[in-house]
């Protein structure tokens, strides 16, 4: 008997590393709590066209900048076969209207501000999307927001169960080729 159960456990063991080893969009199933974040540089500005003792045009401009951190955070359920949903919060979005409505400028020297930056309050919104995870555990994200948005991510399996219990994601900007937003993701 003892020989029986000392086999069995030596099989199962030996076929749990190429059952883990299996990485596909499988891996990824159930529900995951993420949270991204990253550093913004932010301006505004304005400008106003005045006019010399000469009648001769010249422009006063104002305006400033800002780093800031932009959070989001949620939730994502990936259904094992490419497809996900998910909802999330938005924190600490810049608002370039509202800061370059900030700014007062004057064609009299010494009057006047550069204004301020101006951040939404918190936002929330769903997404669907795809996804793909290739055999060595990396694969891309893509996601359409409900606020009309489609927007990209790298991904990266962590762990090594069947089912992976973290990813790791990263946004790029496409215009600048850097990085917009990094995170995680961690099966509920």
């Amino acid at each position: 008997m003892k020989k029986a159960v000392l086999a069995i456990c030596i099989v199962l063991v030996s076929a749990s590393p190429g059952f883990a080893a299996t990485v596909g969009n499988s891996s990824l199933k159930g529900t995951y709590s993420f949270q991204l974040g990253g550093p913004h540089m932010d301006w505004w500005s304005a400008s106003i066209t005045c006019y010399d003792p000469h009648g001769n045009p010249y422009t006063v401009s104002g305006g400033g900048s800002d780093v800031s951190s932009e959070s989001i955070v949620g939730t994502i359920t990936f259904d094992g076969k490419g497809n996900l949903t998910g909802a999330y919060t938005k924190y600490g979005s810049f608002d370039q209207a509202a800061s370059n409505a900030t700014i007062l400028l004057s064609c009299s020297p010494g009057v006047g501000n550069s204004g301020y930056a101006v951040y939404d309050p918190p936002s929330t919104g769903t997404f669907k999307g795809t996804y793909s995870v290739q055999s060595n555990g990396t694969g891309a994200l893509t996601l359409a927001l409900s606020s009309g948005e489609s927007v990209g991510f790298v991904l990266e399996l962590g762990g090594t169960a069947a089912v992976r219990t973290s990813v790791f994601l990263t946004e790029f900007d496409s215009t600048t080729n850097k990085v917009d937003v990094s995170g995680s993701a961690v099966l509920q």
